[in-house]
């Protein structure tokens, strides 16, 4: 068996997607033999895989987690590999705010390490032109490339209107409609795990998630569940995240179903996700007399001259005014939160005299 370059990864671990600056760092790390990619997570623990092979039958080590460990990670198990050591550093990561209770300025980790983000919405139903807003933050804020997959295509009368809506506010982003129980149109969704690649799905619950999850794996690998006929909603069939292979090479991680967009800013020098989803707003704004100009009343304004034109729906723009604002107040809150800590930290100790 031919001996690998000692300058690349493993190829076991390049077709589970180690490449570009994770293989520079795990190759910085001395190579070690103990890395591998987090599969699944299950209350403190984390099972880790080395091999496509081992993501299909449910092989790898299981190991302790401590800190936040995400699905699709790159982590260093310790010698006995019964803990992990350190997380390789992400290239991307899906995040959003915590949304368990108390969680104040804390984020949440979907995925890591993930090329591009699928995300579903059913034709069944017009097109929620605001989530998907949220939705196209949140992705272009997490290093990954979005993609619009609109499935129930084989029971929708007027799919290019639908396509049309989606398109106002996705602007340059890839947008396919699918329908997972005929098998149509999924041969378009094939190329975004070429190379190994990964992918992520995220949508509310009744959108045919998990029915697309199976059509695309080619197996029952989720459950999927009944859709009430009132409001098109159904039931969280996905439970946990789950890096899962895919026949024609390259992976998916599915998540549970997201009732609520929390969104999340990144510290990284990443494109702002709010600029990239609002790329027309914020071509509009250059133009604008005044720089700080709040696109309110400000005379010269060309944000508000192109809403009052016709070239821009006052819905775009209030819909940017709004998630602007709710990223401002997320970050003064971290703030906050990071001086409340830095404060604890510096508190003196008591002298211990009666």
């Amino acid at each position: 068996m031919p001996l690998e370059s000692p300058a690349q990864p493993p190829t076991t671990l390049a077709a589970l997607g180690l490449n570009g600056r994770l293989a520079d760092e795990w190759a910085a790390a001395g190579r070690p033999r103990s890395v591998g990619r987090v599969a699944r997570l299950d209350r403190g623990w984390c099972s880790v895989v080395r091999t496509p092979e081992d993501a299909m039958t449910g092989g790898g080590d299981r190991a302790r987690t401590f800190g936040q460990v995400a699905v699709g990670d790159w982590v260093v198990l310790d010698e006995a590999g019964e803990n992990v050591e350190r997380v390789l550093k992400r290239r991307s990561a899906l995040m959003r705010r915590a949304s368990f209770e108390g969680a104040k300025a804390q984020a949440h980790v979907a995925a890591a390490n993930i090329d591009h983000v699928f995300l579903v919405h059913a034709l069944t139903a017009p097109p929620n032109q605001r989530r998907l807003e949220r939705e196209l933050v949140l992705v272009f804020e997490s290093g990954a490339d979005p993609v619009v997959v609109l499935t129930k295509a084989d029971v929708t009368a007027d799919v290019p209107g639908a396509l049309a809506a989606v398109r106002e506010v996705a602007l340059a982003v890839p947008v396919h409609a699918v329908s997972a129980r005929a098998g149509t149109g999924l041969d378009q969704l094939s190329s975004y795990t070429a190379d190994h690649r990964t992918v992520a799905v995220i949508g509310s619950s009744g959108v045919g998630k998990s029915t697309l999850v199976n059509a695309l794996v080619g197996r029952d690998r989720q459950r999927t569940g009944d859709v009430r006929e009132g409001d098109n909603r159904g039931r969280h069939t996905t439970v946990a995240s789950e890096l899962v292979p895919l026949p024609g090479g390259g992976f998916l991680i599915d998540t549970p179903g997201l009732r609520a967009v929390s969104l999340w800013s990144s510290d990284d020098d990443t494109p702002h996700g709010l600029d990239r989803a609002f790329a027309d707003v914020v071509a509009l704004a250059e133009r604008c007399r005044f720089r700080n100009c709040a696109h309110e009343s400000e005379p010269g304004c060309a944000v508000r001259e192109a809403v009052t034109g016709g070239r821009l729906p006052i819905e775009r723009l209030l819909s940017w005014q709004r998630l602007s604002a709710e990223l401002d107040a997320l970050e003064q809150e971290s703030i906050e939160v990071d001086r409340a800590a830095s404060r604890g930290r510096r508190k003196p100790r008591r002298s211990g005299r009666g």
